[in-house]
C-alpha cells in the first residue's frame, strides 16, 4: 500500500510538469527512445502508445492530458519509486502507474484508440 501511495503522489507532481512546455517536450523527445529500450510486455507498450497519441491530440482536455502526461513522464523518467535500472523490478512501478491511469480513463482511451484506429 505504501508503494501505491508513493506512485499516486508522484503522479500528482508529474501531472503539473506534463502540462508545462518542458514536460511536453520531454515526453515528445524521449518517449519513442524509452519504448524501444524497454521492449517487454507488448500489451503495456500498446497502452503506452495509445496514451502517447492521446496526449498529443489537441482535442484532449487539459485535465486528462495532464493525467496521461504524468503516466508517460513516470514511464520515461528513470528515477521514480523503483529505479528503472534495476533489472526486471525496475519497471514494475512504471507498469502500476500506467495501468492506474489507464483504468481511470479506460473508456475514453479505448474510444480514442478505436476512433484513431491505433495498432
Amino acid at each position: 500500500m505504501k508503494q501505491k501511495n508513493k506512485i499516486i503522489a508522484m503522479l500528482q507532481v508529474l501531472k503539473k510538469e506534463a502540462l508545462t512546455k518542458e514536460g511536453e517536450k520531454k515526453i515528445i523527445d524521449q518517449f519513442n527512445r524509452k519504448v524501444e529500450s524497454v521492449g517487454g510486455i507488448q500489451a503495456l507498450i500498446h497502452k503506452l502508445k495509445v496514451m502517447y497519441h492521446y496526449f498529443r491530440d489537441p482535442g484532449v482536455s487539459i485535465k486528462k492530458k495532464g493525467l496521461v502526461g504524468a503516466a508517460l513522464l513516470y514511464f520515461i523518467l528513470p528515477t521514480d519509486v523503483i529505479f528503472d535500472w534495476l533489472p526486471v523490478v525496475g519497471y514494475m512501478d512504471d507498469m502500476a502507474a500506467v495501468l492506474f491511469v489507464w483504468r481511470f480513463l479506460s473508456k475514453e482511451l479505448e474510444r480514442f484508440e478505436r476512433g484513431k484506429e491505433l495498432k
